[in-house]
């Protein structure tokens, strides 16, 4: 019986040729997405820290800005009885307050505020007041400088001795602390400035 010469075989892939070029296919998908998640990741990363970054420089300038301009001026609560404190902070306290100088659009009012920093919430928060020594609680406004944070603490000096609280007697009452540490723990860090005002006459009551 004689081969009919008319058939030609037609071109085509084996079904092993398929499986490879589908495993090939899916190998360089694997390592694209692979190559993709780790750069979104590391971009993440990367925009994470610089947001850690910025709010800590805002956070030191901040402060620095504040200590340097606190003004030694003495200080009342709310029902208008003097604290006996041109600066304040309790023993052990997470918070603390003074009278700084303020800049702010509206020229015919004092430049001068009340500024409290204090732990709220596992936040670091500035609380600023909108007069010297206010007469309504609820009188400020809050802006959170930093979060996660588990502990503050405050030291002063008088040039001499360090102290947990201030004023500690009725010499300091009238002064500003000369040097001022501030500490604040994280999870797995701890942050600490030094900082000098530039005050140094004593006030006279």
């Amino acid at each position: 019986m004689k081969k009919d010469k008319s058939r030609k075989s037609l071109p085509g892939f084996t079904l092993i040729e398929v499986m490879i070029s589908i495993m090939i296919v899916s190998l360089i998908l694997l390592i694209s997405t692979n190559i993709l998640e780790s750069s979104i990741n590391s971009r993440s990363v990367t925009l994470n820290a610089l947001d850690g970054v910025k709010q800590f420089n805002i956070l030191s300038n901040t402060l620095r800005r504040d200590f340097r301009q606190s003004m030694n001026v003495p200080m009342r609560d709310t029902y208008g009885l003097p604290l006996d404190a041109t600066f304040y902070s309790a023993n052990q306290s997470d918070r603390l307050m003074f009278t700084t100088i303020v800049n702010h659009a509206n020229s015919t009012t004092s430049k001068l505020r009340r500024v409290e920093y204090l732990l709220q919430d596992s936040s670091f928060v500035r609380r600023q007041y909108y007069a010297v020594n206010p007469y309504v609680t609820e009188d400020f406004f809050d802006s959170k400088m930093i979060e996660g944070v588990k502990d503050i603490s405050f030291r002063f000096s008088d040039g001499n001795k360090w102290f947990s609280e201030w004023p500690k007697d009725e010499t300091t009452s009238r002064v500003i602390p000369q040097l001022i540490e501030v500490k604040l723990v994280f999870d797995d860090q701890e942050i600490e400035w030094l900082i000098a005002p530039r005050i140094k006459h004593v006030y006279q009551y």
